[in-house]
């Protein structure tokens, strides 16, 4: 009731003071909160409110009052700070901004609780957020705002504008210093939710920062894609919604730009189920060296890139964004590939990418709620679905390396281990007796993979193919690593386990494959780098490729 009453003082006063709204019905739902809907229908594009400047609240009166041009956008949170709270009348030139405001004041929520912004949750309903976007930028948040309070407050004190400076105190009393931090918190609350950028009446605005408070308009609810327009004309903030899109009866929407639900949940204190303009973060942390090497190799980083993090933009328009392929691919290449982008670099990144995204999925599946008995029902509610939101997209991206992965496949048309089997018949027998099948399925299954590659690498070195055989790029990989590798102490006590255990023994068992030719234990190390160089196991069903070296731009 005390909403109601509220509302209908606001309507009156707007009205009063000039606005116009005639073909807007306002009222309040259980489920869409304060609303407007169309009364009439229209057949073209006219304007559905208009505000008079006289009913704004602007970063001028913010100056008249405080005596300060800068810093404008934190005077103009105290300002309504002091309108909210302030006992005495908060004069400019002799007239009460108190009374002139008075029924928009009032209509605007009492405390930072009713705003309903996650800075306002408990620490417990703000760590149910913890994996999510929405977290880090909540803490962030948060103590950026105490830092500009703290600032605020030393300034004005310094230039004596305030006769007392508030410590920091409990969130939300019943009784409010209008130059208290939860003040201050609850004013940055209204101007997140309501305010329009400055810059809409002030041409020569530069700052996003800086805004105005417009009454009326801001109590449209926001959607998506809806079709509005924002003017100030003839010193009045002009409405309109696309009369194509809106019937008599229907609700008007505002949109405040195609937001993420990250981007709605913290500053608007809500989400939209579907949300087309949804994105989430993926962040990777490595060392200032590797982000140097990136740079200088030509990657397109992300903004505000360090050794803290690289984040990446995932959206649903573009959930695997190409940078962030082409930088997992720069993080597997290898010496050979120096100053190279190829296509062994693309595959092995998507498959490392996979892995990542997998991780990810997980945590947002195994996320429970914890028991606490003064946690908002509707506030678990929301943070369900905006992990929700969150995890969809991690999973599509998923879901398309999986599928970027295949169409590599289809495009180059590497060649399989199964295949090159098939050109070397009598080898593929021999795998029988050495390891009891020549199913690569099974030989995946029992782990013997590495050996079999090992084994058959050196066996192509020892026949030598001709020029057309599709298994000589294999030998001239070898032949490639044989001219320039440099073997370690370390390389030999790496193979020599598994030297020992097939070898003299297959040379004796089956002299005419390992008794002709080079299988030393050198060889064995040699063939060890081209696996390195030439191999591709696509995760998705254990299949292994070998690449011949294709340089992708």
């Amino acid at each position: 009731m005390k909403l109601q009453n509220s509302l209908e003082n606001l309507l009156k006063w707007s009205k009063s003071h000039g606005a116009y709204f005639d073909n807007v019905e306002f009222a309040i739902d259980r489920d869409k909160g304060v609303h407007g809907t169309l009364k009439n229908e229209v057949t073209f594009d006219e304007p559905l409110i208009i505000v008079p400047e006289a009913l704004f609240i602007t970063p001028e009166l913010a100056k008249g009052v405080f005596g300060l041009d800068n810093p404008i956008d934190d005077l103009s949170l105290l300002l309504l700070a002091k309108l909210k709270f302030d006992k005495k009348e908060t004069l400019i030139d002799g007239n009460s901004l108190s009374t002139m405001y008075e029924p928009y004041i009032a209509f605007l929520p009492d405390s930072c609780l009713e705003v309903g912004l996650p800075l306002f949750w408990t620490d417990h309903e703000q760590e149910l957020l913890k994996g999510t976007d929405a977290y880090p930028r909540l803490k962030r948040t948060r103590e950026e705002l105490f830092e500009r309070w703290s600032s605020l407050m030393s300034l004005l004190n310094e230039q004596k504008k305030l006769d007392l400076v508030m410590k920091e105190a409990p969130l939300c009393k019943d009784s409010l210093s209008w130059k208290s931090f939860e003040a201050f918190s609850w004013a940055y609350s209204i101007y997140c939710t309501r305010a329009f950028p400055n810059f809409l009446r002030k041409q020569s605005e530069r700052s996003l920062n800086i805004g105005f408070l417009c009454p009326i308009v801001d109590l449209l609810n926001h959607k998506n894609g809806e079709k509005v327009t924002w003017t100030c004309e003839d010193n009045s903030f002009v409405f309109k919604a696309s009369a194509k899109r809106i019937r008599a009866g229907e609700e008007i929407y505002n949109n405040y730009g195609n937001k993420s639900n990250t981007d709605l949940l913290l500053n608007y204190g809500f989400i939209l189920n579907d949300n087309e303009s949804e994105t989430t973060t993926l962040t990777l942390k490595v060392e200032e060296s590797v982000i140097e090497a990136g740079t200088k190799f030509g990657l397109k980083l992300p903004e505000g890139t360090s050794a803290n993090g690289i984040c990446f933009n995932l959206s649903l328009v573009t959930p695997l964004p190409k940078d962030l392929l082409r930088f997992m691919g720069f993080l597997h290449q290898l010496s050979s590939e120096k100053n190279q982008y190829t296509l062994r670099m693309h595959l092995e990144g998507i498959s490392r990418l996979r892995d990542i995204l997998a991780s990810r999925i997980t945590t947002f599946r195994s996320w429970k709620i914890g028991e606490h008995a003064n946690t908002n029902k509707n506030i678990i509610e929301l943070v369900k679905c905006y992990r929700s939101s969150q995890k969809s997209l991690f999973q599509r991206a998923y879901e398309l390396c999986d599928s970027t992965e295949k169409s590599l496949i289809q495009k180059y048309k590497p060649l399989s281990l199964q295949r090159a089997l098939k050109v070397d018949p009598e080898f593929a027998q021999r795998l029988t007796f050495i390891f009891g099948t020549n199913k690569i399925d099974e030989i995946e299954k029992k782990g013997l993979s590495d050996q079999v590659l090992l084994l058959f690498i050196m066996r192509c070195r020892n026949l030598r193919p001709a020029g057309d055989s599709p298994l000589r790029f294999i030998s001239d990989a070898y032949e490639n690593v044989r001219a320039t590798i440099e073997i370690t102490k370390e390389d030999v006590l790496e193979y020599s386990d598994l030297y020992h255990s097939l070898f003299p023994y297959l040379s004796h068992k089956i002299p005419e494959i390992f008794a002709v030719g080079d299988y030393s234990a050198r060889s064995m190390i040699i063939a060890g780098t081209v696996v390195d160089r030439i191999v591709f196991k696509r995760k998705v069903n254990g299949e292994l490729y070998l690449l011949q070296k294709i340089i992708l731009e």
